[in-house]
């Protein structure tokens, strides 16, 4: 009985780990969210989506199979605002500052760049796909 008991509360005390969520992460004046493709991941994405500038996909491959683990640069023009980090998941939400800015992000050997700019109005109209060679 002792053991069933050690493991009953060792399953509680890691029950806030596994059910943590997603958050917002803002730093220099952008903000980044990124998750999977699971149903309750996918579910927080979407309800975050109204309140984003830009909506980024990881894929590779002539499949586009989901890619985490892919390393994100955000810049503004201006150079006054950057954060860099790595993709937890294949889906990352943006906020961007005002005016455009750069994405670079990279895999591997690979590299991508892109521009966005900020929209008039927050949500995400259509996700820009970035899609790696490597599979």
């Amino acid at each position: 009985m002792k053991c069933k008991r050690h493991f009953l509360i060792l399953t509680l005390a890691a029950a806030p780990m596994l059910g943590n969520a997603e958050e917002w992460v803002t730093t220099q004046g952008i903000s980044y969210l990124c998750g999977g493709v699971g149903d309750e991941s996918l579910a927080q994405m979407k309800s975050a989506e109204s309140s984003a500038d830009a909506q980024l996909v990881l894929t590779a491959g002539n499949e586009r199979s989901y890619l985490n683990d892919v390393k994100l640069t955000v810049a503004s023009a201006d150079k006054q605002h950057a954060v860099t980090w790595q993709a937890a998941g294949p889906v990352c939400l943006l906020k961007l500052p005002q005016g455009s800015s750069t994405v670079d992000a990279s895999y591997g050997d690979e590299r991508r760049s892109l521009k966005l700019n900020k929209p008039a109005k927050s949500g995400v109209r259509q996700p820009t796909v970035i899609n790696f060679n490597t599979n």
